[in-house]
């Protein structure tokens, strides 16, 4: 009988988010016949990387352990909040998870600390196959949207800073919703935008749950799987799994060659 791959714990998943983008691999799935839209979330176009590295500059050798154990808390939190149908901003949140992932690994951060810790946020940087990308997806006519957990300031810096703004119809916080990914909620706010059906829209997930939640709620989508991590197996399928944006040229009909 042929072993199933073991499915990775959350805290795992999360502290791969912040690798180095991992070596292109193969498409998986098949295209709708007709994607109109495709909304991102924000981790699809941008790295982590900038909050690794300003957490070793704070925390030197325990930065690596500090985001992974934050980041495990911060994801634990936009959920609980969301289940019991309680709301706070993603900076807040952000906040509260750097103190507790801080004060578990014995270290004393500065409010200033904190302060540039959760600004990362705002200042991430574009993977690298992203500018191609987008400049493809607009040429064809296929609309764009951020829909992201990020704070609507956040994604705006990040698009603006990396000179991709432009590119963008519609920059989508969840702040709006006021619930996080995965409630339907967070995804409704993408077709309340667009004005078309959800099957018209494509949803472009960085993590296995959130292309789950997606197609739970009726878009066709993407795992942009970056590290190569296997699915859980409770999870929906999603239409494509790829490496990384040539399987949202895929979703969208488009050659990716």
């Amino acid at each position: 009988m042929e072993s199933r791959p073991p499915i990775v714990s959350t805290r795992r998943q999360l502290l791969t988010l912040v690798a180095v983008a991992a070596s292109p691999g193969p498409l998986f799935g098949h295209p709708p016949r007709r994607i109109r839209a495709i909304a991102f979330d924000g981790f699809v176009l941008f790295s982590p990387q900038t909050i690794v590295k300003r957490a070793r500059e704070v925390a030197g050798e325990k930065g690596d352990a500090l985001v992974s154990a934050a980041s495990g808390m911060l994801f634990g939190y936009t959920w609980y909040y969301t289940s019991a149908r309680k709301y706070a901003g993603f900076d807040e949140l952000a906040e509260d998870a750097f103190k507790s992932a801080a004060q578990s690994l014995g270290l004393n951060l500065s409010n200033t600390d904190l302060e540039q810790l959760v600004e990362g946020y705002s200042n991430l940087e574009l993977w690298p196959d992203v500018p191609g990308a987008l400049q493809t997806l607009r040429r064809h006519n296929v609309r764009l949207a951020m829909l992201s957990n990020l704070s609507e300031r956040a994604l705006m810096s990040n698009l603006r800073t990396n000179g991709v703004d432009e590119h963008f119809e519609f920059v989508l916080s969840t702040d709006a919703a006021r619930q996080y990914k995965p409630s339907p909620k967070a995804y409704d706010l993408a077709v309340r935008a667009f004005k078309i059906s959800k099957s018209e829209i494509g949803f472009a997930a960085s993590a296995s749950w959130d292309a789950s939640g997606a197609t739970w709620f009726g878009f066709p989508s993407i795992w942009v799987n970056r590290n190569g991590l296997p699915a859980e197996q409770a999870h929906a399928v999603p239409t494509v799994i790829s490496s990384g944006m040539d399987g949202v040229l895929r979703l969208s009909g488009l050659q990716t060659l």
